[in-house]
């Protein structure tokens, strides 16, 4: 006796004029309200709110700083490799010392750029048998000094020579011997390094030598 039930009322609807489509509209608008009006709601989407709140937060922090260090490491290796590709280039062969260079700034106060020494205290370089003999004996002096009295191109000197072997390496030592025997027209041999050397181990650290030491090599 189906049309002796009662007919459920709808708000909204004419319960005389209702069909399935106003039914399911209004069932619609019911759950929307129920839905816009519950505190899960409410909650969920303040939370979600939150969420992407902190996203945002922990990316600008996190991310950003990371991004900024690796810029920073780039420029720097960047630069390091553009340092060194524009680093002083060693020069091609064998290093050339300057001998003259080194006698300016160490022998040049008493010996003089003439070569000429200072009467009666420094003895001359330029023309000295000294120099351009052997060249065993300037090699000597200049490494461990020389002291006494010495006989120089028919004149007597008494003074001291300090010695160079601590302040000039091999190289260096034979620079300067190579420029005061050929400087001044003294016409003398080059000396080499390796001839330093082996007369640096021959005599290890010494005193001053004696013009009557050195004599022997005449």
């Amino acid at each position: 006796m189906q049309d002796d039930q009662e007919q459920p009322h709808l708000p909204g609807v004419d319960a005389s004029k209702a069909s399935d489509e106003s039914v399911l509209r209004v069932h619609a608008q019911i759950r929307r309200k129920r839905i816009e009006g519950s505190p899960v709601a409410f909650f969920t989407a303040a939370a979600l709110i939150i969420v992407f709140v902190f996203a945002w937060f922990y990316q600008r922090r996190y991310f950003a700083e990371y991004d900024s260090k690796g810029v920073l490491a780039e420029r720097q290796h960047i630069a390091a490799m553009e340092a060194y590709k524009n680093r002083p280039q060693e020069p091609e062969g064998p290093v050339v010392i300057d001998g003259g260079k080194l006698y300016a700034q160490q022998c040049v106060a008493c010996h003089q750029a003439s070569g000429q020494g200072l009467a009666g205290a420094f003895p001359p370089l330029a023309g000295s048998e000294w120099v351009t003999g052997a060249p065993e004996i300037p090699i000597k002096v200049l490494l461990s000094g020389l002291g006494g009295e010495i006989q120089v191109k028919g004149s007597t000197y008494n003074g001291a020579m300090p010695a160079f072997g601590a302040v000039f390496d091999d190289a260096e030592i034979a620079a300067v011997v190579t420029y005061i025997r050929g400087e001044w027209d003294n016409g003398a041999s080059e000396v080499t390094a390796e001839q330093v050397a082996a007369i640096r181990s021959e005599i290890g650290s010494r005193g001053a030598w004696t013009a009557a030491e050195l004599a022997e090599h005449f």
